[in-house]
Parts: structure tokens; C-alpha cells; sequence
């Protein structure tokens, strides 16, 4: 797998806009769903086609108040051109449902966040996935460590040879990033 990387300020918003605006420039039209929306902040720097906001804490933004989990399977997909999934961990789980849904477009743009540490839990879909059942409860601070390499490999089992990524500084490992659907 290829992985470009983009420079960026560390100011977390512009960046995270920025980003935005390097994966969709190539967009006629924007027909974004938003997993993670919040308060709508980072999409209200476009103009948009579409917008449809995920949140699991009400209050928060414009947005169905779910967890994101519950709708991705019922989405038409093909009505978005853009999914963003900008998670406050390794949004797996999510992504593998976009592959699985049946109505992801070839083309659409997802972005997301994915941050992780040896005291980050995998996924459970990244558990029974590579098949890591048995000795993930042996040795979970080992294969914690390991969250981004299960997650460009189940990028890579789903078709998707390149992704462009911005990495930020902590103590954390946060990636930012974007690629594009085949």
C-alpha cells in the first residue's frame, strides 16, 4: 500500500479542513454523511450538495442521534460522495460496515481519524478478522500496538492500494487521512 503524506499547521481544525479540502477538490459536488459530526464544525467551511450528520450524544449539532453502528447498514450509500469518519479511535468497525453495505460507490472519498496506543484496545472486528481470538487475550498490550497495521490491512483486503495521511505528535499515534474507494 502506498501512503502520501500532506503537510499541514497543527492547528486541529484547519487541518483537519484542510485535509477536507485536499480529498474532495477534485468534487463537483459535495454529498457528504459525517459519522462522527458533532457540532457540524468542519464541514461548515463547504458548501454542500447534501449534508447528513451522525451523533450519538444529543445535543450536540444537527444531527440523528444514534450510534453510527445502528444506521450504516440501512444507508443507501450511493447518495454520498463523501464519508467522513473522523473517530477518537481507529474507526474499523465503521469502515468495514461502508465496505460491507452493498451501496459504497467506487469513488466516494472516505476520511478519517484513527488514533491509537498499546493501551488502545483492537477493534472487534480487527480481532475475529485476522483471526488474533485466542492469542488476543494471551497478549493484548502487543497487538494494541500493532491497530495501524490491521487497519491498512483491512484497507488493503478491501481494494484500497493508497491513502494520503497526515500524522500529528502526542503520545498518542493519530493519523489523519483520506483515500478513495475502487
Amino acid at each position: 500500500m502506498i501512503v502520501h503524506s500532506i503537510k499541514t499547521d497543527n492547528a486541529s481544525v484547519s487541518s483537519k479542513v484542510y485535509l477536507r479540502k485536499e480529498a474532495t477538490k477534485h468534487l463537483s459536488e459535495l454529498r457528504v454523511l459525517d459519522l462522527f459530526a458533532g457540532e457540524n464544525v468542519l464541514w461548515s467551511h463547504f458548501d454542500k450538495a447534501r449534508y447528513y450528520g451522525v451523533e450519538k450524544v444529543k445535543g450536540k449539532g444537527r444531527n440523528l442521534n444514534c450510534e453510527n453502528m445502528r444506521v450504516i447498514a440501512s444507508l443507501d450509500l450511493s447518495r454520498f460522495n463523501v464519508i467522513d469518519v473522523d473517530s477518537y479511535g481507529i474507526p474499523f468497525n465503521q469502515i468495514c460496515a461502508l465496505f460491507a453495505n452493498g451501496t459504497l460507490r467506487k469513488g466516494t472519498v472516505i476520511i478519517y481519524t484513527a488514533i491509537t496506543n498499546k493501551m488502545s484496545s483492537l477493534n472487534k472486528d480487527a480481532i475475529r478478522m485476522f483471526g488474533l481470538e485466542k492469542i488476543y487475550k494471551k497478549c493484548k498490550t502487543l497487538l494494541n500496538g500493532r491497530a495501524l497495521e490491521y487497519f491498512y490491512g483491512m484497507l488493503y483486503e478491501n481494494g484500497i492500494r493508497e491513502v494520503t495521511e497526515y500524522e500529528k505528535k502526542s503520545s498518542f499515534i493519530k493519523k489523519y487521512g483520506y483515500f478513495v474507494v475502487m
